[in-house]
Formats: C-alpha cells, sequence, structure tokens
C-alpha cells in the first residue's frame, strides 16, 4: 500500500478549517498583515482564497491568479505602461511563488512550472524596475550554491546592509517585500536576500537543509557584501523571519562579521510544536526542505537539531533584537525567555501582548520600529550587557 504522506490522517481536518475560512487567518491569524507588508495585493489574495476548496486547490488557485497578473504585466508593456507592467509582474512573481511553494515534492512537474513562472515574472519586474536589484550565487560547499538578490541604496559611498533571511514558509523574492516601500531601503540601507539550503531555488537545484549548511551559505553571502565598495562591512545586519529568526542566529554565531541580528516571529524554541502540534503542513515542508521523507529519521533530524541549538546560540557575539508575539502558537514566552538566556551578547525583546506568531495585527506600527532599531544599532552599537525585555501592550 501507498504510504501517506506525514500526518496525513489530520488533511480532513485542515481542508474544513480552510473551507470555512475566508482567508488565511484560520491556519495562520494575523497572516494578511504580513502578506499586504510583503507586496500582496488584497485583490489576488481575494481572488484565490474565495476559490478554495480544500489543501490541494490553493497551488493551482495561485498559479491561475499569477497568470491574470503576467498576462495584465504582457500587455500594460505593450502599451508603454511601464510602472503598472512593473507592478503585475511583481504581482504575478509572488503569486507563482506561493503556488509552487506550496507543491512540497521533489521534481514535481507542476512545482516545476510554477517555479519557472516565478522566476520569468520576477525577472521581468526587476527589468523593468530599472535592473537595480541584481542575482547572484556563490558556492558553500562542493557544487552546492546559495543565490540571493542585492539592491543598493542610493547615494555614493559605502553603507549599511541588512541580509534578509526567509522563513520556511517564504522565498527570497517575497523576503524582500515590497520592493516601493522596502522600510530597509527607505532608510538608506542596502538590501540583500538569500535563498538558504531547503528555500526557493536551493530547492530547485537539490540543495537541502541540514544541522549546519545554513550558516555556510550566509557566511559566503556576507563575503560577497563585504567585497563591494558600497557595503561597509562593519555594519551588517541580519533580518530573519519566523524560521529565519533562527537561521539568522545560526549565521551570526558562525561569522563573528555579522554587527546585529533581528529575529521576528519567534522560532527560538523547541521544535515540537511546530512539527507535531501545529497544522501539518509545517512538519511536511521542513521534511520537504531537509529531504527527509521518513518520520522516525526527521524525528532524530529534529532532536539534534534541538539538542545543539542552545550551544550555536551562545557563541553568537552580534547586538540582537527578537519580536514576537505572547500568544505565539509556535514559540511560547516562556521558551523565549529561556533561549535569551543563553545568550552572551547584547540583548532586546520586544513582546507584543495577545500577538499570534505572523504578527501581522501590528506590522504597520512593528517594521518601520524594527528598521530604525537596525540602523540605530548598526551605527551605534549596545552596550556590553544590555538586557532589555519590553512589553508591548495590547492596542
Amino acid at each position: 500500500m501507498r504510504r501517506q504522506p506525514s500526518r496525513a490522517n489530520q488533511n480532513w481536518i485542515f481542508d474544513n478549517f480552510l473551507k470555512l475560512s475566508d482567508n488565511e487567518d484560520v491556519l495562520h491569524p494575523g497572516i494578511l498583515g504580513i502578506r499586504y507588508f510583503r507586496g500582496f495585493k488584497h485583490q489576488d489574495l481575494e481572488a484565490v482564497y474565495q476559490r478554495i476548496t480544500g489543501r490541494r486547490s490553493i497551488p493551482r488557485l495561485w498559479a491561475r491568479q499569477a497568470s491574470v497578473q503576467e498576462q495584465k504585466g504582457a500587455d500594460a508593456l505593450k502599451a508603454n505602461r511601464i510602472q503598472s507592467a512593473a507592478g503585475h509582474y511583481h504581482r504575478a512573481g509572488l503569486c507563482f511563488g506561493r503556488a509552487q511553494h506550496l507543491i512540497p515534492v521533489d521534481g514535481h512537474p507542476k512545482k516545476k512550472e510554477y517555479y519557472e513562472g516565478l522566476q520569468r515574472c520576477y525577472g521581468k519586474f526587476r527589468e523593468i524596475h530599472g535592473g537595480h536589484i541584481t542575482k547572484h550565487q556563490a558556492e558553500f560547499e562542493d557544487g552546492k550554491n546559495t543565490y540571493f538578490y542585492f539592491w543598493p541604496a542610493e547615494g555614493e559611498g559605502p553603507k549599511p546592509t541588512v541580509l534578509l533571511i526567509p522563513g520556511m514558509d517564504m522565498v527570497k523574492e517575497d523576503a524582500i517585500a515590497d520592493p516601493w516601500q522596502n522600510v530597509f531601503h527607505q532608510r538608506g540601507m542596502n538590501v540583500c536576500a538569500m535563498d538558504g539550503p531547503g528555500h526557493g531555488e536551493c530547492n530547485m537545484n537539490q540543495v537541502w537543509v541540514d544541522q549546519t549548511n545554513f550558516a555556510k551559505a550566509g557566511s559566503k553571502v556576507i563575503d560577497f557584501l563585504c567585497d563591494r565598495d558600497d557595503v561597509d562591512s562593519s555594519k551588517i545586519g541580519l533580518f530573519g523571519q519566523s524560521m529565519g529568526s533562527r537561521w539568522t542566529v545560526e549565521i551570526a554565531a558562525h561569522d563573528d562579521r555579522v554587527n546585529t541580528v533581528i529575529g521576528q516571529m519567534a522560532n527560538v524554541g523547541p521544535s515540537d510544536i511546530i512539527f507535531n502540534h501545529a497544522q501539518p503542513n509545517f512538519r511536511r515542508i521542513y521534511m520537504y526542505m531537509s529531504n527527509i521523507l521518513d518520520d522516525d529519521k526527521f524525528d532524530e533530524f529534529v532532536e539534534e537539531r534541538d539538542s545543539i541549538w542552545h550551544g550555536v546560540a551562545e557563541k553568537m557575539k552580534a547586538n540582537y533584537l527578537l519580536v514576537a508575539g505572547d500568544m505565539d502558537e509556535l514559540c511560547s514566552p516562556d521558551d523565549i525567555n529561556e533561549f535569551l538566556d543563553v545568550l552572551n551578547c547584547p540583548k532586546e525583546l520586544w513582546l507584543y501582548e495577545g500577538i499570534f506568531h505572523p504578527m501581522g495585527e501590528v506590522a504597520a506600527d512593528m517594521y518601520p520600529a524594527i528598521a530604525d532599531w537596525m540602523l540605530d544599532t548598526l551605527n551605534n552599537g549596545l552596550s556590553a550587557g544590555h538586557d532589555n525585555r519590553v512589553i508591548v501592550p495590547e492596542g
């Protein structure tokens, strides 16, 4: 008998919740605010979520909306409406990115088709946008590359630079967020966004995540940054979202050139909640990202991952900020404080009351504040022994 995916016996619950909901909030409370921050448009989200009949329908619906936007981009370009064309191609790329991500199967023909759509449309957007966002790759192990974008800030001379680390449900294209309103770029910082092992373009090239290789990949991107005349190599920051909040710590612990680290949507506690208690897609996707398809072997992988985590974190020397919600369904305040107590670096916590993992409810205030803190800390640093843990009241 064909073996079903891990926790497949819970898929009927997953599908019924999706049919009862008007959007993704039933699975990720507050996610819509994050989608808007990344450049998704309400019209595209509505076109997808009004038609969902179950989990397996979602990739097809994202791809259909991507094709609609791609055609609008082509029509606008033909009419020489350049700014409109750029917007449509950007939206198409984001939609194709969601479509391919939600098929966590190596070599699946639809995954390949949708990923090609992502690259085609995002590439067209970058070309129309002026060619300022350039694409690069760097080998971090024999035959294994990380892939990333670099977007220089305006003006002459070396500048502070932020390397964006996506979460496990993201790719580098939406990690760069809305390019017309990127909070880091607006403040004069260079922006870089990478697909590390287990992400987008790495997965398409069968570069899977393991216990140490994300840090190696991030360090190679930092090599690239430090070789540039427009990058101040003493002012390199990392910003990681969700699982990226873990990978940023791994990179900074491995590479002392990192000045400042911010994690948002905490994933710094034990992994039993996300992989064994939360909705089953998290486990399914990370099994794909690690290319470990046997449940018992994946459990062993996760146990090892958690057993070395605090030993890695205590090596980090960079200035550190964690931004999280106290109702985060994947990482409790107790787990957050236990993690912070391990750190030996200057550290800060903003814990938002009543807020779940995605934190979309406070995104409009939170992201500008994060960008301000990043720039201030890159320029001025924190004092030795700094340990400031702030509760941000509801409302």
